[in-house]
């Protein structure tokens, strides 16, 4: 029979305390001790570059003491951690073994890596109101050594003629395609030893090929297809944000009009060629960016389109979630977000570039795109709008600690044109006099790369040319009201 280990007594736990905190403070009292790197060793590296490595751990060579080295070493492992390449990273200092140093005074630093998988694949599916995704995904990591990465995504809609909440005696399908290949590669300067250094790999430059199909004959009587190129330059700061810079041109195309169409649609039915240069700000300080429940979140887009082409348009759009704990696994969310496009030298906006708004991921209680100008059947968009939100998420019995809570909702918000022969005054109280208004409660559930909603929705208030969808409203989605 096996022997049973007794648990430590008291005495023994004091004693294994005291040693700890001896032990603590002998580093603390050690750290502005003279002390120097002998050399670095790094292990566990296989196909990355050697180089590059090197890059980002050689600042630890200009530690002066103790301190430092923990410190410079502890960054170093940050580094390769964020470089992409590496799923573990570890350090340790060891007792060198050049003959020639100072005893006492030098030490070696040990960096234990260990590379990540190179090939990756995964195909899934996505469900919503409006259409059911089947998706793939293959990426190589590390392709060439440097932390660069090739990948390939193609994705396949297939919509439904009517919502999955509205009533219909055939659900005949449309689809929609996606196609987009990635090259990614980051940008590791040469270290510069000064505090802080900047030996960083979080600038990204990345280059794309894609095209797409869109159906839009669920609001929209026609499809889309674009073909196009984006080249973008990426800045990460986990405090301060991240700046992405872009450069796309598309060659569009608005064809396959419906016999109903609306005039709105056929004037800019056709071929467009946009070539447009944008920037991107995120800061994302929530705790859980899918289902939050404190933290701040911050995304700015503006986008100059007219560098060549035949669409000439300045556009800007900003959103920001702030989500409060009330205890007891309440939580307060709210979310407010807005965006304007303006035409430039006497050109008017286009459908493809309007904005839209409403449906289970933005304005609930109301169609996809079903808030705002309509022509006939057809939504045709607006150049301003705003939306607001707030939800109160609380926990459901016997599942507190599920990634599932209850939800209680009211949201809102105004989708208008823009005059531009007229004030700013009239535009403004144009888009805030009459906006439309629902509430509700369901269900939200969580999942690692997405949020599930099931809501019942009341309209509260609507214009008159609102698509209302009062009842059971289903959604899937990364963002939301």
């Amino acid at each position: 029979m096996a022997e049973t280990l007794a648990p430590p007594s008291a005495a023994e736990r004091k004693k294994a305390q005291d040693e700890a905190f001896r032990l603590t403070e002998l580093v603390v009292n050690s750290q502005e001790r003279e002390l120097r790197v002998n050399s670095i060793r790094i292990e566990g590296v296989d196909y990355t570059r050697r180089t590059i490595v090197e890059d980002l751990v050689k600042p630890i060579l200009e530690s002066q003491n103790l301190g430092d080295i923990i410190a410079e070493s502890r960054e170093a492992c940050h580094r390769l951690s964020r470089l992409g390449v590496f799923k573990d990273v570890g350090v340790t200092l060891d007792t060198p073994t050049d003959p020639y140093g100072a005893a006492g005074e030098l030490v070696d630093v040990v960096l234990t890596v260990k590379e990540g998988p190179r090939l990756y694949a995964r195909t899934g599916a996505d469900f919503s109101n409006y259409d059911t995704t089947t998706n793939i995904t293959a990426r190589i990591s590390n392709a060439f050594g440097a932390g660069e990465t090739i990948e390939g995504h193609a994705s396949y809609a297939v919509q439904p003629n009517v919502a999955l909440n509205e009533s219909a005696a055939s659900f005949a399908s449309e689809s929609g395609s996606y196609f987009q290949l990635l090259f990614s590669k980051p940008l590791v300067p040469k270290p510069v030893f000064q505090r802080p250094n900047r030996a960083d790999p979080d600038a990204r430059v990345e280059l794309a090929a894609y095209s797409t199909n869109r159906n839009m004959s669920l609001f929209m009587s026609h499809e889309e297809e674009a073909k196009g190129a984006i080249a973008r330059y990426k800045t990460i700061d986990p405090l301060k944000g991240t700046h992405e810079f872009s450069y796309d041109v598309a060659w569009r195309h608005v064809h396959k009009v419906a016999q109903d169409a609306s005039w709105s649609i056929r004037q800019d039915a056709g071929h467009s060629l946009k070539s447009a240069i944008g920037h991107t700000y995120t800061r994302d300080h929530r705790d859980d960016p899918m289902l939050p429940t404190e933290g701040s979140f911050i995304k700015t887009r503006e986008e100059i389109a007219g560098l060549g082409g035949d669409v000439r348009f300045v556009k800007g759009e900003a959103e920001g979630q702030w989500a409060h704990p009330l205890g007891g696994g309440f939580s307060l969310t709210a979310s407010l977000r807005g965006g304007l496009l303006l035409p430039l030298f006497g050109q008017r906006t286009r459908i493809n570039d309007r904005f839209t708004l409403g449906g289970p991921n933005t304005i609930r209680g109301f169609r996809q795109s079903g808030i705002g100008p309509m022509d006939k059947q057809d939504a045709v968009g607006g150049d301003a709008y705003w939306a607001g939100g707030l939800s109160l998420f609380t926990p459901l019995p016997y599942l507190i600690n599920k990634p599932l809570k209850g939800h209680v909702f009211v949201n809102g918000g105004s989708l208008a044109p823009v005059n531009t022969r007229d004030t700013l005054e009239n535009n403004a109280r144009n888009l805030i006099r009459s906006p439309s208004v629902s509430a509700g409660l369901g269900l939200a559930v969580r999942f690692s790369i997405l949020r599930l909603e099931l809501n019942y929705c009341l309209p509260l208030t609507a214009t008159t040319t609102d698509v209302a969808k009062p009842g059971f409203q289903f959604g899937i989605g990364i963002t939301y009201m």
